[in-house]
């Protein structure tokens, strides 16, 4: 049996960036089930950076977040994380009413003519989209860099990466985790369970009560098109999110942006979604698909109110909820590490958080428990 301090069942991004906080004074080992990390939902991200996505207290996080990607610790990446891009919202006729809800809630855009429009679009349709507003500050993560970061920090601090590692059973005794895999038993006082879609599987396994997690799956693709799209052209998102697209290469990455339920696996995409969003984005866009390059399908995990989940148990000790990112995770992933991971710590909640008006208690994962016993 392999004893550590605390295991952290997960190595997406939010378990490789808690562990890279823990681990600086902590012996960590982190468990994931596949063959290499952040293989699920980590690994398709769209990868953008918008302060006005998600509810009050996750654009909260994400605000929190934005000094950690432009003034990235030294020897963290080699790369910036963030590179300018741009949101623009776009509206038809139909949707004026929500293009005006959205700019009263997020005063920072700024309304677009159809000139502009036109100037900052190459090949839109003005016979289809009647308006828009501009989020300037929005940007391109680098994913891979931002989870190869966090990873390298925690090995560095001593921590053990183990893939391959699927956790069968989770059982507390005399005050420690017995976690068995199907090649090993790890044990330790303190789990933090960071394994999204399987979250709340996760928790069963260990006797504590699920949260009701939902796993929705989202289908993206990149498509060529009869024209080269600009690469400094903004990503376009429909304001009822009915699909978004943005530069990749020459060619487009793109999504209908579904929501549909799925219960926790390796996703898929549907040729028919891929068909339908292509539909949809050559009505706005004068273009012809030429082939659909790659395409996939990533599940984006949900709490029941759409606010994140973290914290201990009530009803175990020792087990730490770190899930229901959406598809929030990867940029807020250095808020929410140091949230989790003072937390885990029993430290004071980092001052740089605290200046957002953060309550801890809109990510409590008792909430939910304590709902049910009222009903």
């Amino acid at each position: 049996m392999v004893e550590t301090d605390i295991i952290v069942i997960g190595a997406g991004i939010a378990g490789a960036s808690i562990a890279a906080i823990l681990s600086e004074t902590k012996n960590v080992i982190i468990l994931d089930m596949e063959e290499r990390a952040g293989y699920h939902t980590t690994g398709r991200s769209a990868a953008l950076f918008t302060e006005n996505y998600g509810t009050p207290a996750i654009k909260a996080l994400t605000r929190a977040s934005r000094d950690f990607f432009e003034n990235t610790p030294a020897g963290f990446t080699e790369h910036p994380l963030l590179t300018s891009r741009g949101i623009i919202y776009l509206a038809h006729t139909d949707q004026l009413d929500q293009l005006r809800g959205f700019r009263e809630a997020n005063p920072d855009v700024v309304e677009l003519t159809q000139e502009d429009l036109h100037k900052r679009i190459p090949f839109l349709q003005s016979n289809h989209i009647v308006s828009g507003l501009l989020e300037t500050e929005a940007a391109d993560i680098d994913v891979n860099s931002l989870h190869t970061g966090y990873l390298r920090q925690a090995k560095n601090n001593g921590a053990e990466l183990l893939c391959n590692q699927s956790v069968i059973s989770l059982e507390y005794e005399n005050g420690f985790w017995v976690v068995t895999t199907a090649k090993t038993q790890f044990r330790a006082p303190e789990v933090v369970n960071a394994a999204g879609a399987w979250a709340d599987k996760v928790a069963d396994m260990a006797g504590v009560s699920p949260v009701g997690l939902r796993p929705l799956k989202r289908t993206a693709a990149i498509v060529q098109f009869d024209k080269p799209i600009p690469r400094d052209m903004c990503f376009l998102n429909d304001i009822d999110e009915h699909w978004y697209c943005k530069p990749e290469g020459s060619s487009l990455f793109l999504s209908p942006e579904d929501e549909l339920p799925s219960e926790a696996c390796d996703a898929w995409a549907d040729d028919m979604d891929v068909a339908t969003v292509i539909e949809k984005i050559t009505k706005v866009l004068d273009l012809e698909p030429v082939k659909v390059e790659s395409s996939w399908a990533g599940l984006r995990t949900f709490a029941p109110d759409n606010e994140f989940v973290v914290g201990y148990a009530e009803d175990a000790t020792g087990f730490f909820w770190l899930a229901g990112q959406g598809g929030y995770g990867i940029q807020t992933a250095p808020a929410v590490a140091a949230l989790s991971a003072a937390l885990v710590l029993g430290e004071a909640v980092p001052e740089f958080l605290t200046r957002q008006n953060l309550d801890t208690a809109d990510f409590d994962p008792n909430r939910f428990l304590k709902n049910r016993q009222n009903l």
